[in-house]
C-alpha cells in the first residue's frame, strides 16, 4: 500500500474489537486506518470550495459539538478518534462566521451539529463516492470527473442500504483478502435503519471488499455496500477520511 492509504497494522495490545455492524458476518477487522496526510490543510480562514471539492474538519483532540452557533455549552463531545482509532474527520455542511455545521456520525442519519472553526483544521477533499442502488453501481469522482465505476452488492429488502449523504469515517485493513469484508473496509457515518446492533457493533454501514465475489450485483448484505477486492484496494489508495458518500 502507498503512503496515501497509511493503514497501520494494530498490535494485539491495541487490537480493535468493534465491527462494521451492518455488514456481512465474519471475524472482526484488526487494523485501524490513519490517513492524516491524505489531503493538505486548507489555508487559515479558507472558505468552503465552490466547485466539486468538499470541506472536511479534522481534530486531534476531543471536539465540542454545539446544537446552535454561539451556544455556551456543547450538546456533546466527540472523542479525538473513532472507536476504531481513526483520526476524527467530519464533513462540513454549512458555515456561519466562526462556526461550521458538520454532519455527525451518529443516529439518526443526517444529524448535524456546530463546531467552532478555531477548534478544527480544515481540508479540501476533491474525491466523492456515489452509490446508485437501482443500478447497483458505485462511482468514484475526483475533481468532478468519474475515475472508477464498478458494480456493487447492496442490502436486502429486509435490511436495505440507507440512502442519504454520508462520509468516510474509518479506513480499516483486515489483513486477509479472504475475510468477509475483503482486505479493506471503509466505515461510513451512516447507520442501518433496521439494525440497532449487529455482530457486536452499532449497525454502522460501510463499503468493503468481499470473499464472495459472486454476490456482487445482488441485494444480499445487511446494508453495507460490497465491491470487488481489486476495487476496494484501488479506492483505499484514493479516498481520504471525510470523503463524501451519496447513496441514492
Amino acid at each position: 500500500m502507498t503512503t496515501r492509504t497509511i493503514l497501520r497494522i494494530a498490535t494485539a495490545a491495541v487490537a480493535l474489537t468493534l465491527v462494521l455492524g451492518a455488514c456481512a458476518g465474519g471475524d472482526r477487522p484488526s487494523t485501524a486506518g490513519d490517513d492524516s496526510d491524505d489531503a493538505p490543510p486548507a489555508a487559515a480562514g479558507s472558505p468552503a470550495p465552490s466547485g466539486p471539492a468538499a470541506l472536511v474538519a479534522r481534530s486531534d483532540t476531543d471536539l465540542a459539538v454545539f446544537a446552535r452557533p454561539g451556544d455556551p455549552t456543547p450538546a456533546q463531545t466527540l472523542p479525538a478518534t473513532t472507536e476504531f482509532g481513526s483520526a476524527r474527520a467530519l464533513l462540513v455542511d454549512a458555515e456561519d462566521g466562526d462556526w461550521l455545521r458538520v454532519l455527525l456520525p451518529t443516529r439518526p442519519n443526517g444529524s448535524t451539529g456546530w463546531v467552532r472553526r478555531g477548534d478544527v483544521e480544515l481540508r479540501h477533499v476533491d474525491e466523492a463516492l456515489e452509490v446508485d442502488l437501482s443500478a447497483r453501481t458505485l462511482r468514484l469522482l475526483v475533481d468532478g470527473r468519474v475515475v472508477v465505476t464498478t458494480p456493487v452488492a447492496i442490502g436486502t429488502a429486509d435490511n436495505p442500504t440507507p440512502t442519504g449523504r454520508f462520509y468516510v469515517v474509518d479506513k480499516l485493513a483486515t489483513g486477509d483478502p479472504d475475510h468477509a469484508y475483503g482486505p479493506i473496509a471503509f466505515g461510513l457515518s451512516g447507520h442501518s435503519l433496521e439494525l440497532n446492533e449487529f455482530a457486536g457493533g452499532d449497525g454502522q454501514i460501510g463499503i468493503h471488499g468481499t470473499n464472495d465475489p459472486d454476490t456482487i450485483g445482488q441485494a444480499v448484505s445487511h446494508g453495507c455496500v460490497r465491491v470487488g477486492n481489486d476495487v476496494i484496494l484501488q479506492l483505499a489508495d484514493l479516498v481520504p477520511l471525510g470523503t463524501p458518500v451519496v447513496i441514492g
